[in-house]
């Protein structure tokens, strides 16, 4: 489902922006996500961020203890 704003027509792209993107008109508040909803989403946007991290730094530990690439690798 698209929402579109109700005087341009343009695309809503984002329910946490009051504004319209395209033409700055105000959203009507059922375009919008609750309090509730935009807390949800960012609780789990700061656990992706975390559970992101935490295989990154093992990912690079993995590649730091299998040592230096062969020779024919490098440049």
């Amino acid at each position: 489902m698209s929402l579109h704003c109700p005087k341009c027509g343009g695309v809503v792209y984002t329910r946490r922006n009051k504004l319209c993107g395209f033409c700055g008109a105000e959203l009507p508040p059922g375009f919008l996500l609750t309090e509730a909803e935009i807390a949800a989403l960012e609780k789990a946007e700061a656990t992706h961020r975390e559970q992101k991290a935490k295989q990154d730094a093992e990912e690079l530990e993995r590649l730091k203890d299998a040592g230096p690439p062969p020779a024919f690798y490098r440049s």
